[in-house]
C-alpha cells in the first residue's frame, strides 16, 4: 500500500514581543520578529519545493485570521489550521493524531524557526518511516527537536515535556523508549532562538541574504 505524506508547519504570526523572546532580549522585539517573520517565509519555500510529492499544511497560532497567513496559503499552495490546545505539547498531538486518523498517512511535523530543514531532510525523513520507524526525530543542537515524522502517535510522546529547555530530545526519546515504539534520528540541525545563532546564520552564505535589510537596518554587527 502506497500511504500519503503529510508535512505540518506549526508556526506563530510574527508579532513583536510574543515571538523569540531570547532574541528579542537581545536584539529588541521589532528586530526579533523580522528575523523570525523572514525564517518563516524560507521554511515555507524549503518544504514547498516538493508540494507535489506531499502535502503541506500550516498550522497557525493564534489562529489563521491574519493576511500574512492568508499571503502564505495564496503563494504556496498549502492548506491553514489552527493550533489547537492550552499547551504546545497538546497542539502538536492534536496536529498529528488528526492528520494521522483521517488518512492512511505517514506524517511529519516541523518548527517555522529551523532554516536546515529542506526538502530533502523532509524526504529522508519520509524514508526513515517508510523503512519500519514509528517515529523519526530531527534533533536541534539546543537539545531539542525540530521535526518529528510518525506512523503513529501517542499522547505520552508531548505529555510532561519541558519544553524550551536542553531536556526536551532526551525526556521525548524516554517516552519513546517506554512504549517500545521503534525510532530513529535524523541528523542535527540548528534553529533560530538565540543571539549566536542569528549570527551563525547571518553569516552562513547560504543564508545570509536573507537578513542583509535587517542588518543595514538595525545596525548588526553579524
Amino acid at each position: 500500500m502506497i500511504r500519503s505524506k503529510a508535512v505540518i508547519c506549526f508556526c506563530k504570526y510574527p508579532e513583536a514581543g510574543v515571538v523569540k523572546s531570547r532574541l528579542s532580549a537581545d536584539l529588541g522585539a521589532e528586530c526579533a520578529a523580522n528575523i523570525y517573520k523572514k525564517v518563516l517565509e524560507k521554511v515555507i519555500q524549503n518544504i514547498c519545493i516538493c508540494i507535489r510529492e506531499f502535502e503541506v499544511f500550516l498550522y497557525c497560532c493564534p489562529d489563521i485570521n491574519y493576511s500574512l497567513f492568508n499571503y502564505y496559503k495564496e503563494n504556496y499552495n498549502l492548506s491553514l489550521h489552527n493550533q489547537i490546545g492550552n499547551d504546545l505539547g497538546t497542539r502538536m498531538y492534536n496536529a498529528m493524531s488528526y492528520h494521522l486518523s483521517i488518512t492512511d498517512a505517514h506524517v511529519v511535523l516541523i518548527g517555522s524557526d529551523c532554516l536546515e530543514i529542506n526538502s530533502d531532510y523532509i524526504n529522508n525523513t519520509f524514508g526513515a518511516l517508510e523503512s519500519g520507524n514509528d517515529l523519526v526525530l530531527g534533533p536541534t543542537l539546543d537539545g531539542g527537536y525540530a521535526l518529528i515524522g510518525a506512523n503513529k502517535i501517542d499522547v505520552s510522546i508531548f505529555s510532561d515535556i519541558s519544553w524550551g529547555t536542553s531536556s526536551v530530545l532526551r525526556q521525548t526519546k524516554r517516552k519513546i523508549n517506554t512504549l517500545e515504539w521503534k525510532f530513529t534520528c535524523m541528523p542535527s540541525i540548528r534553529d533560530i532562538d538565540t543571539l549566536a545563532d542569528y549570527q551563525y546564520f547571518s553569516r552562513h552564505k547560504k543564508f545570509k541574504h536573507l537578513f542583509l535589510d535587517i542588518n543595514k537596518k538595525h545596525t548588526l554587527s553579524c
